[in-house]
């Protein structure tokens, strides 16, 4: 029994382990591995202090006074953490931000309890590294099927479709908590920040192996996190596949989607957002638009800023991809799922390519 150190290297080996993060909360907020859980040595507040005191009076006050936060939670941390192990039953992996004092701290109090674990090496600051590495070394090795089409055509719906389906799915605007678009954050959670977006994303990379991968077409930034650069080199060098739809039922999904959970001055700060709508329409054409929306008429509103607005931007960017691969229909995402399934079904898997 006792705590040993663990390799970013060996932490990524080891099958689902229990990795706690003893960071305050809002250091677990901000930048975390994927699936830790935080077990706190100190709250936000108590950190502050702490911090304080190390400025002012030096590193010993500040340490002893830490030690006088931390005792009394000591027993209840142990017991939290033993619950975990006994409902995961996986290596335990203690960790702080550069693999200093506090995830020494837990771990040697751990192994005083009698429970066997590790501390990571390096910390948070160290994985971190290993990731951006990873990133800048490109070495995945999946073939990108990019799924492109105007707003509203149904492409994340075809996504889930083809995820029920058991194929791999890199579902960007899902991990970005965004739908990429002026309404993109409605009836969504906070976006993540871009440390815990590009975890996010590497951890779904290393699943990715050789297979197919079905993405869909993402401008470099999501919302307000950015894409890595091997995801968006993919992106513009992927198997373009274009997804079509009626005028009717991309405006019936797009209000279904986006609008109807939210108050009207919610989608009036949406409109807002499109710094050049007056620029583009005219300052007439962009009242008329915001005027329909504001009054409850969402169909007229939704279907002229696709026509005037939304499809004049995109369609540019898409035609750059022509000739596609393969085209068809987001009306029926079903439909539309099985026949992209068809098509690559016929994927060469010695060449890469697509007949």
């Amino acid at each position: 029994m006792g705590w040993r150190e663990l390799t970013v290297e060996q932490l990524i080996s080891l099958k689902n382990p229990l990795l706690i993060d003893v960071r305050s909360p809002c250091e677990h907020e901000a930048e975390r591995l994927p699936d830790s859980i935080n077990i706190p040595l100190l709250t936000d507040q108590e950190r502050a202090v702490v911090g304080t005191i190390y400025k002012d009076e030096g590193e010993v006050v500040a340490r002893r006074h830490a030690l006088k936060l931390i005792a009394p939670k000591i027993p209840s941390m142990i017991d939290e953490i033993l619950a975990l192990r006994t409902l995961h039953g996986q290596a335990t992996v203690v960790y702080c931000w550069r693999g200093g004092l506090r995830s020494e701290s837990v771990a040697s109090l751990l192994s005083m309890a009698g429970v066997d674990c590790f501390r990571l090496k390096g910390g948070y600051k160290s994985w971190r590294k290993h990731m951006l590495n990873d990133f800048a070394a490109d070495k995945y090795h999946f073939i990108p099927v990019v799924l492109h089409g105007l707003t509203g055509v149904g492409k994340t719906e075809i996504l889930k479709e083809l995820r029920c389906r058991d194929l791999r799915v890199l579902d960007l605007e899902d991990l970005a908590c965004h739908r990429g678009s002026a309404f993109g954050s409605m009836g969504l959670p906070h976006q993540p920040t871009q440390k815990n977006f590009d975890a996010f994303v590497w951890q779904q990379l290393r699943e990715m192996g050789t297979d197919v991968v079905f993405m869909e077409a993402e401008s470099r930034r999501v919302g307000r996190v950015s894409l890595p650069d091997c995801i968006y080199s993919r992106i513009k060098s992927g198997m373009p596949v274009l997804i079509t739809g009626t005028l009717e039922k991309r405006v019936e999904r797009i209000i279904s989607d986006y609008l109807l959970t939210n108050t009207p001055s919610e989608l009036e700060d949406a409109l807002d957002l499109l710094a050049d709508l007056k620029e583009r329409l005219g300052s007439e054409k962009a009242k008329e638009i915001k005027e329909f929306v504001l009054s409850g008429d969402l169909h007229s509103g939704i279907r002229a800023l696709l026509t005037d607005y939304y499809d004049p931007l995109y369609l540019k960017h898409i035609q750059a991809f022509s000739p596609f691969k393969l085209e068809v229909s987001g009306d029926e995402p079903a439909h539309a799922a099985e026949q992209i399934v068809s098509w690559s079904d016929k994927l060469a898997l010695g060449s890469g390519q697509l007949g």
